[in-house]
């Protein structure tokens, strides 16, 4: 007989007497048992709860994200450099049929650029 199998025949005869012992028990022991277990019971489920993520965290957990998203938003959004923003009126002036003779000079839209961002 090898080591593995006198280890599972020692489990098996310690179970069995386990077993027995806990079928001879008598009823003064069997309550003191259940008042015991439920105590464990009731406070394991105590300190389940103790570790729980109190209700202010989460709502603010919950603000954070969305100032997150929200910031993202507008840094998505931003204008590039490089890309200059244009008003309302500058956008009318380009587009006027009027001002073809203008759109010719590509200095002239250069040193305008370089104006704007000076300001």
């Amino acid at each position: 007989m090898n080591r593995e199998e006198r280890e599972k025949l020692f489990l098996e005869n310690v179970k069995r007497e386990l077993d027995a012992g806990a079928d001879r028990l008598d009823e003064k022991t069997l309550l003191r048992l259940r008042k015991a277990r439920q105590r464990a019971l009731d406070e394991a489920e105590k300190r389940r709860w103790r570790f729980a993520v109190p209700k202010w965290l989460t709502a603010g957990g919950l603000a954070t994200a969305m100032v997150v998203a929200v910031s993202v938003s507008f840094w998505l959004r931003a204008p590039r450099e490089g890309f200059p923003v244009r008003q309302a009126e500058d956008v009318e002036i380009l587009a006027a049929q009027e001002n073809l003779d203008i759109s010719k000079d590509l200095d002239f839209y250069c040193w305008l650029t370089a104006v704007d961002n000076e300001r």
